[in-house]
């Protein structure tokens, strides 16, 4: 119950921390946004344009206000104080004409290496206990978008994620969880049972436990009921 109560509190309080939306000029971004879509595409004719955060109360936001172009194009961070970090590029009488080819340049995932190509649409990651993953990513079309879905809340050994260009081109990462965990302690690997060598080793108890008891009970009341028969 106590960890039910725990578990509660704490996505309780990172519904708080939480982004609710970015817009530049009361504009929703395309895609619209997601806390796991971490770049996004803008583009205007306008000289100066608005970034308005809306955030919770108890949220610092780093980035919104007020931006003059100057005729140039540029690239806005926005960050919070629960260091969720977000890159806008804005673009300053874009000419769609510049690039004619749509693909993903980089894919990144922090701490994992996939060795990115455009032409493989496939790649598997084993993690430990994340409960979400940090996927950065470059385009080569200044006009194109990403959707990640499948980003968090992982709780299979196959997690799913989806990255997503144009609404088209798919790139699928599976996100395999480890059944056993390796720590290291003073230089010395340990690693830790899996859960059914656990349950195997606590029959095993069960089983001596229950053997001595009966073995107890019987030197202990029958071999005496035979002494004094």
């Amino acid at each position: 119950m106590k960890k039910i109560l725990l578990v509660l509190l704490l996505l309780l309080s990172y519904r708080v921390n939480a982004l609710e939306s970015i817009k530049i000029d009361n504009n929703d971004l395309v895609p619209k946004f997601d806390k796991n879509t971490k770049v996004y595409n803008y583009f205007t004719n306008k000289d100066n344009i608005n970034i308005e955060v809306k955030n919770s109360k108890d949220e610092i936001v780093t980035g919104d206000g007020y931006y003059e172009l100057n005729n140039t194009d540029k690239t806005i961070n926005i960050e919070t104080s629960n260091n969720e970090k977000y890159k806008i590029n804005v673009f300053k009488d874009y000419n769609k004409n510049r690039i004619n080819d749509s693909y993903i340049k980089e894919l990144n995932i922090k701490g994992y290496e996939i060795n990115f190509d455009k032409n493989t649409h496939e790649y598997k990651i084993n993690i430990g206990d994340e409960d979400n993953l940090l996927i950065d990513y470059e385009l080569s079309n200044y006009d194109d978008y990403v959707v990640v879905s499948g980003n968090g809340n992982f709780n299979k050994s196959d997690n799913i994620i989806k990255v997503t260009l144009n609404n088209k081109d798919e790139y699928i990462i599976h996100a395999l969880k480890t059944l056993s965990v390796s720590k290291v302690e003073n230089n010395n690997e340990i690693k830790e049972m899996s859960n059914t060598k656990k349950e195997i080793v606590k029959l095993v108890i069960i089983t001596i436990s229950c053997i001595l008891v009966f073995g107890f009970y019987y030197l202990i009341f029958i071999n005496k009921k035979h002494l004094y028969v």
